[in-house]
Parts: C-alpha cells; sequence; structure tokens
C-alpha cells in the first residue's frame, strides 16, 4: 500500500443489504482509495467480523471494493461488547470493585483481556485469511481496572498478594501490561496469519499513562501510527484549541519513525454522531492533517445519505483535491528549524488535565505538582501556531532528529533521564538553542526529584527547593531585551515561578517583582528578582524562565508574551518562512514533497466563533521564502501568486484555506 493514503469509513449500517453493497461506488465518487471496513459487519456502532454471520455479504462487498481499485482495511473492536455479545459480560466482561460490570458510552460492557474472548476474538481475526485484505485496524483495547476472579487470580501470581491488597500503582501497572500483551499477542497473531497485512491501533498520543520506554512498546504492534486527532468536540467548540488536529499529526510523526500516520478525523460534531461539522471547520481539519504529512481517515456515525449535504460537498472537494495531488503527498519531509519538546516521561508523572473523549477518557495523574504539563505543552503548541511559525515535535523516541532544528522549545520539561539530557545538552554543544521554563530538568525520568537538576551545570542555575506565589496581578521584565507596550515596560507574571540560584557567569536577563498578596495593597514593585537567564554553553545556548510561561499563555493568550516569544525565537530560527498581514489564527506548515517542491499549508482559524462558519478573509497575506524559490503557486484555487520581490509572493485572498507550491 501507498504511505499516504484517503482512508474513508461507515461507523455503524441503518442500511438494506442493497444499499450496503453500493457503498464502494460510493466512496469511489468521493475519491476515497482506501476503506477502513465496519458496516458490512456492523453490531450498531461497533464491529467483530464474525465469519457465519457476515462471510457472505463480506466477499461480495469486497468484489464491489475490487471493481472500484479501492484497498480494504477490514475494523475489529477490541475494547467493548456490542449488543449482538452483550449478554456474555459474565464470561467476559470487565467488573469494576463492587462486582458490577461499568458501561462505556453508557451503553456497552467493555471486554475483559484475561477471559476467553481473547480466544473468541482471535478466532475471528484467523477467519479472515481467505480474504484479499490490506490489513486490520483494532479499536481499543481497553485500559480499565478489572476486578474479575481471573483479574484477581492473575495478579496474585504475578504479584505474590491479593487483589485487595494491590496499591493503586500496582493496580495500573498490572492493567497496563495486561493491555501490552494482549497487543503483542495480537500482531503475532496476525502476522502468523498473513505476514503482509498492516495493522494497527487507535493510540491516544497524549493520554499520559506510558512513560517514554513504555510508549515505544505501545507502538510496537503498529504499522501505521493513528490517532483521534480529528476528533472533536467532546467540549464546547469555543474551548477547542485550534492546533489539536495539527499537533496530533507532528507528534503521530515525532513517534512513528519511517511508519505511515493517519489522523481519524470524525465527520460529525462528537459526541453528536448524526450531525456534522460545518464546511469550514472540515477544511481546516483536513488540511491540518495532510499538511502536516499524515494521512486521513475519514469516518462518518450516521447514514451516507447525511453526505449529500454542504458539509458533504466540502468533503468531495478536499477529497478529489488531495487525490488530484496524490504524488505530491506520498513522500513529503518537514523543513521547519524549530520544535516543541513533547516529553512522555514528563507527562507520565506529572500533573496533567486532559479533554474528555469517549475513548479515552480523563487523566488520574497526581495534582502533587505546581504545574498543569497538558496546558504547558499546549500553550508552547498554541504560541507556534499564533505566531504562524511552522514548528515540529520532537520527543524521547526522536532524539536523533534534535540536529533538525536551530531551536527546542522545552515547555516545563520537568522529567528527564540521563539519554535524554545528554541528547539535549549536546544538541546544544554542537549550535543549538533550547527555550526551556518552570521545572526544568528538576526530576529523573520515574518523577523523583533530582539532587541537582539535570540542566544545573549547564544552565548555570540551581533550583533552591522554594516555589513563589505569583498569582494573577505581579510583574515580571525583560528589561535589555524586550519592551513591552508601557511606560515600565512590564509583563504579566506567570502564576507560580521556581526560585533559584545562579552562577556568576550567567546571564540574567529577566526579573520579577516580589509577589504582592493582593491586586491593590500597594504599588507593584520593580522586578529585581532573577527570573530568566541565558547561559552559552559549547557553541549554544540554553534560555531559561523560571515562571510557568507557557502554561501562563495557554491560560490568558498574552499579546505580550507573544511579542517576546516571537522576538526571542525568531533570535534565533524561523526565518525562512515568514507570512506578513495576517493575524495570529494563521497556522502554518512548511514540507518539503519528494516530487522536487515544497509546499506551504495555511489554515486560517480566525473567527469570532467555533465553529467556524467562515473564517475572517485575510487580503493582501506576503509569504517571504528563500529566494531560490522564484514561483508560487495556490493549489486550491489553482492560481499563481504575484512575486512582488525576490523571495516574495503575495497572496491577495485567504479564506479558510490555501496550499502553496513552491518551486
Amino acid at each position: 500500500m501507498k504511505k499516504h493514503l484517503r482512508i474513508a469509513a461507515l461507523q455503524c449500517n441503518f442500511q438494506t443489504r442493497e444499499q450496503t453493497l453500493a457503498m464502494p461506488e460510493f466512496w469511489k465518487e468521493f475519491g476515497f482509495d482506501t476503506e477502513q471496513l465496519l458496516h458490512t459487519h456492523a453490531d450498531m456502532y461497533s464491529a467483530v467480523y464474525e465469519e457465519k454471520v457476515h462471510g457472505k455479504l463480506l466477499e461480495e462487498y469486497l468484489q464491489n471494493l475490487k471493481k472500484c481499485s479501492m484497498n480494504v482495511i477490514v475494523y475489529m473492536n477490541c475494547h467493548i461488547l456490542g449488543p449482538s455479545i452483550a449478554d456474555r459480560k459474565e464470561e467476559w466482561g470487565v467488573r469494576n470493585a463492587s462486582g458490577g460490570y461499568p458501561l462505556s458510552y453508557g451503553t456497552y460492557p467493555a471486554c475483559c483481556l484475561n477471559s476467553s474472548w481473547v480466544d473468541y476474538f482471535f478466532e475471528c481475526v484467523e477467519s479472515l485469511k481467505k480474504f484479499d485484505i490490506q490489513g486490520l485496524f483494532f479499536d481499543g483495547p481497553p485500559y480499565h481496572t478489572c476486578y474479575c476472579p481471573r483479574c484477581q487470580a492473575k495478579f496474585e501470581k504475578i504479584y505474590g498478594k491479593k487483589h485487595s491488597e494491590a496499591t493503586k500503582e500496582e493496580l495500573e501497572r498490572f492493567t497496563y501490561e495486561t493491555v501490552i500483551a494482549f497487543k503483542d499477542a495480537l500482531y503475532s497473531k496476525v502476522k502468523s496469519v498473513d505476514p503482509n497485512w498492516l495493522m494497527y491501533f487507535n493510540e491516544g498520543l497524549f493520554v499520559g499513562r506510558a512513560d517514554s520506554k513504555n510508549f515505544v512498546r505501545q507502538l510496537a504492534s503498529n504499522d501505521i501510527v493513528g490517532t483521534e486527532g480529528g476528533f472533536f468536540y467532546y467540549i464546547p467548540p469555543k474551548d477547542h484549541d485550534t492546533w489539536y488536529c495539527s499537533s496530533s499529526a507532528k507528534v503521530a510523526e515525532a513517534v512513528a519513525g519511517e511508519r505511515p500516520t493517519v489522523i481519524f478525523f470524525a465527520g460529525d460534531h462528537k459526541s453528536w454522531g448524526w450531525y456534522m461539522h460545518t464546511p469550514a471547520e472540515t477544511k481546516l481539519c483536513y488540511m491540518s492533517a495532510i499538511g502536516n504529512g499524515a494521512s486521513v481517515w475519514y469516518g462518518i456515525h450516521c447514514d451516507p445519505a447525511n453526505l449529500r449535504s454542504k458539509t458533504g460537498e466540502t468533503v468531495r472537494q478536499l477529497v478529489q483535491f488531495d487525490k488530484k495531488y496524490d504524488a505530491l503527498y506520498q513522500n513529503t519531509r518537514s523543513v521547519a528549524d524549530t520544535a516543541i519538546f513533547y516529553s512522555y516521561d514528563t507527562a507520565a508523572n506529572y500533573h496533567q488535565t486532559a479533554l474528555e473523549s469517549d475513548f479515552y477518557g480523563q487523566s488520574t495523574v497526581s495534582t502533587k505538582f505546581h504545574g498543569d504539563y497538558r496546558k504547558a505543552v499546549q500553550g508552547a503548541f498554541g504560541l507556534c501556531s499564533h505566531l504562524n511559525l511552522p514548528w515540529d515535535a520532537v520527543c524521547e523516541l526522536n532524539l536523533q532528529d534534535l540536529a533538525r532544528y536551530k531551536a527546542i522549545i522545552a515547555p516545563n520539561l520537568a522529567m528527564v533521564s540521563r539519554k535524554t539530557c545528554e541528547a539535549l545538552l549536546d544538541y546544544v554543544k554542537k549550535g543549538g538553542i533550547i527555550i526551556a521554563d518552570a521545572e526544568f530538568g528538576i526530576y529523573n525520568e520515574k518523577g523523583n526529584r533530582r539532587t541537582h537538576g539535570a540542566f544545573a551545570e549547564a544552565a548555570g542555575v540551581e533550583f533552591t527547593g522554594n516555589y513563589l506565589d505569583h498569582k494573577t496581578f505581579n510583574y515580571c521584565a525583560f528589561p535589555n531585551f524586550y519592551q513591552a507596550d508601557n511606560a515600565q515596560n512590564w509583563l504579566p507574571a506567570p502564576a507560580w515561578s521556581v526560585e533559584f540560584s545562579y552562577r556568576k557567569d550567567v546571564e540574567i536577563f529577566g526579573k520579577a517583582s516580589k509577589p504582592m498578596e493582593g491586586c491593590y495593597e500597594m504599588k507593584p514593585p520593580m522586578p529585581a528578582q532573577p527570573y530568566a537567564v541565558r547561559t552559552a554553553y559549547g557553541k549554544g545556548a540554553i534560555i531559561y524562565i523560571a515562571g510557568a510561561a507557557f502554561e501562563h499563555y495557554y491560560d490568558f493568550t498574552d499579546a505580550g508574551w507573544r511579542e517576546f516569544f516571537n522576538q526571542l525565537i525568531h533570535t534565533y530560527s524561523g526565518n525562512d518562512f515568514v507570512l506578513h498581514n495576517v493575524t495570529s489564527g494563521v497556522c502554518v506548515t512548511v514540507r518539503e514533497s519528494a516530487e522536487n517542491c515544497t509546499l506551504i499549508h495555511l489554515t486560517n482559524y480566525t473567527s469570532l466563533t467555533r465553529p467556524i462558519t467562515r473564517s475572517s478573509v485575510q487580503h493582501d497575506v506576503i509569504i517571504e521564502v528563500p529566494e531560490k524559490f522564484t514561483r508560487a503557486t495556490e493549489l486550491w484555487n489553482d492560481v499563481e501568486l504575484e512575486k512582488v520581490a525576490p523571495g516574495k509572493f503575495m497572496l491577495k485572498k485567504l479564506e479558510e484555506i490555501a496550499v502553496i507550491k513552491l518551486v
């Protein structure tokens, strides 16, 4: 199969047999080249293929797909017991501590991975061997602590004590190991049936249950890395991060290595399965995925008739565009020179809130830490998006890629292993720049506090163990670097900071005022507390801000901090591809194509409301690029851009999206 795919999915089946068999033509008309097939063996919104029940229909359906020159990946649900097998919950279901059977989605029991359900499921997989399919997608498995007799007995055998005596950490570890063992066994089963089959799971990249070591294990059973970066909104739309899809695609690429990536994009406005996204939101999400090197799985959880709509027509335009320029998207590589470090070790051990979803649920990580890692990371993601800055993600799984970047942004990188620390310091020694904040390297990868911070010697700072409470009415300043737009040149201080001592050779380039207890208790004192340092290390430098600056940006989207970071980042990187005359709502990606061109994707999220029905139109956008590019074509509207100066092109009108081909 190709690396870049256009995948369709119907996530239920309320049609007649004839309507079902007509779906391949329906998908072909839109321009899809692959189906992730659920509806031929649908069990309401779930599906497990059973030979006796679904064999004849699947055989006929696959013939129709073949006539339409479409590939097929068979969907198999491995986290719930659907309606047709829910009555076997006593035999196969997850139990809670009270002996009951908790319901996923409020509807279905979860399947216990230590029950004979596994044998049943593997037999279903085995029975697919007679069909000409390209692979399987497994939706799940469940990360539920199970209290059934089977799990209790297995726990006692492994840990040498009763399940009822287990600590919370032991139960979480047992559950995780159970899931990983199931995934490993399923991968072996699939490859034994047909070694050419691809398989992958529904992976949560930001869940935070697995540190870097375990996340490698979690991904080992995936030939494709796929995630629900396009499943939104489970929260009110106004609270949904506009960069969520693109950041999911970037992190997927960081962890995937050479494997393809795919963003699962639900066509419906979660959790209303029969209510579609607006055409504008559909454009923005789709282009955010393919503009970051991912394939798109576009799935609907309703009658296909819902695609005979304005939104459906937009989907057709997007997929047809994707098809037309298929060769351009088959093998692309980001040329961003700035990256944000997403730490799986920190996410697994530090406190972080989580967005709701119907599959991954809420975070349960301890709240003993000062900050919120999700907010810190998403604040950095949002900052770079608002700066119209091309950026990538790096993490512990692709440390070898650090050398590609001029600057690495490390939002509250609290937990680091010796390996990660050495890789980052080697990067700086060779000329790289790290921009970090808050509890930078204070803990090891397991969340244990270090005697000395991992970067203390290199950065020239030592943490005292004290924290300063700046609340929401204290100030900081960067007097010789950034001039804020007020008489004092002050910026709002983030809510908390780490107190530190420093070497004499360290440059203090930021200071904070001594925290006031009340907003109007006195005239704010002049910033005098050491707050930010810039320290040379080898050929590069470490820039450290003691305050939780990225978390602050997520909460307040502070314009002054945005200007400060714009100046700071562009001092070291981000100067090759620059937009002029645009708002902070335009996100930018830049990727080289194997077809000897460079693609710039612009997604314009500027709007007063979410869901967006129409982005605020940008006029006369100037795109500054390296002067080696002599021609620019906007592919979505098939328009040649005016060259206004060497290395500068004008896009006269930007609505929701633009795709610019540079040669």
